[in-house]
């Protein structure tokens, strides 16, 4: 019980700490828009595959992580993934009935509403892109769902971190 507690943490530090560095390598200016969600995905397969060990309380603490990281107004992602991992949690079961290829669009939901909340705050904060291209994150990460998943399995097996799920993602 304490190793698989131990290796869990071990898991989703590993997970967090490349999502985050995969949230800022630099691109190119052009390329900036198409940066898949990598922590916000990360949350929602946390929620997923162990809602018994991840909670929104986690997902906010994260956020607050990543609101320093990227520089970001305090308290804005920890917002935003908290209540996206909250909708992931009322979800769960039913985006566990489903295959992969249809969970894409449940994953496109729940990366749109983060994507709703932040923009929220940019235009608050009078920062608003004025472009579609700001949705191209959101496309990519339902393009990398599928690939991010089967990373995380692996990294998941590698560490004996076995999710809790009646079936798999």
């Amino acid at each position: 019980m304490i190793r698989y507690a131990i290796t869990w943490w071990l898991f989703l530090g590993i997970t967090f700490y490349l999502c985050g560095l995969m949230s800022v390598l630099p691109l190119a200016p052009d390329w900036q828009w198409y940066r898949p969600q990598w922590v916000m995905m990360l949350f929602i397969y946390c929620q997923i595959s162990q809602p018994k060990r991840f909670n929104p309380i986690y997902a906010w603490i994260g956020g607050l992580l990543v609101d320093s990281l990227l520089e970001t107004r305090l308290g804005e992602h920890a917002l935003v993934f908290s209540i996206v991992c909250y909708s992931t949690a009322l979800i769960r079961q039913k985006f566990l009935l489903r295959p992969l290829w249809l969970q894409l669009g449940k994953i496109f939901l729940l990366i749109c509403l983060g994507q709703i909340l932040i923009l929220w705050f940019h235009v608050l904060a009078g920062q608003n892109p004025h472009t579609l291209l700001y949705w191209m994150g959101t496309v990519t990460s339902c393009l990398c769902w599928p690939f991010f998943v089967g990373i995380l399995h692996f990294l998941g097996r590698m560490l004996r971190v076995a999710p809790s799920l009646s079936r798999s993602i």
